[in-house]
């Protein structure tokens, strides 16, 4: 059974309507592992990493997304993204662009695949890709996690034997 961590940055995460890479892997091994989009970028989340009934992570694909093995977050929001065909079209630049191992689903509008071959939304998504995120969230692995409770561990270790001594002082 997985450990579904406590994912408080969600609650943080914008409203707005956004693009966002899942990214797998970690150091050189990192790689884009999934694209998306959403209306409601918190929602989206929450939905792939707390419900846990998005499409793409319950497995009723032929590929799916294991949200315990993503370790960032990436998204960019524009003004533009209000609207839906607008969105649509920066996904599929970013799909070129990112070359995610998942992408995802939904139907595209022919409007959107029009937008995705004009020149001026090209050269303006791929400038708002190249400028970086508008946000970004690291995601502890496990292994991170259980380095960390190593070190805790450690300094539990270390104050144990301090108040230790402090008792034999007293005594």
């Amino acid at each position: 059974m997985p450990i579904t961590p406590s994912f408080q940055f969600v609650g943080k995460l914008p409203t707005d309507p956004a693009l966002y890479a899942l990214y797998g892997g970690t150091g050189r091994s990192q790689h884009v592992a999934y694209v998306g989009l959403s209306g409601n970028l918190r929602s989206r989340i929450r939905q792939h990493f707390l419900r846990r009934d998005s499409s793409i992570v319950t497995g009723t694909s032929a590929a799916s997304l294991n949200p315990d093995l993503v370790t960032r977050l990436e998204w960019w929001l524009s003004e533009k993204f209000e609207d839906r065909d607008y969105l649509q079209a920066a996904e599929l630049i970013a799909f070129d662009k990112f070359e995610p191992t998942l992408r995802s689903r939904g139907r595209i509008t022919s409007e959107a695949e029009a937008l995705a071959e004009t020149t001026e939304v090209v050269e303006e998504i791929e400038s708002l890709l190249e400028e970086g995120p508008t946000g970004t969230v690291d995601i502890p692995t496990l292994s991170d996690a259980l380095s960390r409770i190593e070190r805790l561990e450690g300094r539990i270790d270390q104050l144990e034997q301090k108040l230790e001594a402090i008792r034999d002082e007293g005594s």
